[in-house]
């Protein structure tokens, strides 16, 4: 049986799947310091603002953040492991492995990722430094984030969102999808490449988001400026946007 949205396996099942398949290389001391940290953290929601990353689109983490060398594995998919779907099945997942193709390199491991950008930890140098990456590309170029592990663990905080004051104006937050090129995609893609999660595609890789529609444009953003402009941006050309807007509910209930 081939998998399909109802029998996707879950990420137990993918991580025992890539740990009975692939080892990963000698893992230095910050990294047993890291998988403490990250079971200390739990499951709170956790911020990395960063100006030299992902600066003005927001450094909320949506990883899970691994615990232990399988988990740190389980990270990696979707990046240097990539799942077959049409090949597999809920009983045996086929993978392939990035560094076969030379588009990802064996010490390389994934930290965290905010909205699939990744947080890499270089383990080939016993410190461990920290490289980051926009995705989407079909190629990993990281560059530096962090000479260390210990600076990544120093500058995450957790993210606590705004209160809002009893009997005060309610916080809105916006996220804007691009759900429509209209009768000139082109001109959309290429005004997609002013949009700091697009700018590094080109070519043939710009060209398939015709196919990965909805595309996002902003997400969680208590900036109306900011929604508007890409609203009015994309509507101008034609294309379609659906805006979301999520109320901010004080903890007493009151909004």
């Amino acid at each position: 049986m081939a998998l399909t949205r109802d029998n996707w396996p879950s990420r137990a099942a993918l991580q025992a799947s890539l740990a009975s398949r692939f080892a990963l290389p000698p893992l230095p001391p910050p990294i047993q310091d890291w998988f403490a940290w990250c079971r200390r953290m739990g499951t709170q929601s956790l911020v990395l603002e960063e100006p030299n990353w992902r600066e003005h689109w927001g450094g909320v983490l949506t990883g899970s953040g691994a615990v232990d060398a399988p988990g740190l594995l389980a990270e990696m998919e979707g990046y240097r492991f990539i799942l077959d779907q049409k090949a597999s099945t809920p009983e045996h997942l086929v993978w392939s492995d990035a560094v076969d193709a030379g588009l990802w390199q064996p010490h390389w491991v994934v930290l965290q990722n905010a909205d699939g950008d990744p947080l890499i930890g270089d383990i080939s140098q016993p410190e461990v430094p920290v490289l980051w990456d926009w995705h989407g590309s079909g190629r990993w170029s990281p560059q530096p984030l962090f000479p260390n592990l210990q600076v990544l663990m120093e500058r995450i905080r957790v993210h606590v969102p705004p209160l809002v004051p009893r009997g005060g104006v309610p916080t809105v937050f916006h996220t804007v999808h691009l759900t429509d090129l209209g009768d000139e995609p082109l001109r959309v893609l290429t005004a997609l490449k002013a949009h700091p999660d697009y700018r590094h595609l080109a070519g043939a890789s710009l060209l398939k988001l015709k196919h990965q529609l909805p595309l996002q444009l902003l997400d969680d953003s208590v900036s109306v400026a900011l929604k508007d402009d890409l609203v009015h941006r994309f509507e101008a050309l034609g294309a379609r946007v659906k805006v979301i807007e999520r109320v901010y509910q004080h903890p007493d209930g009151t909004t």
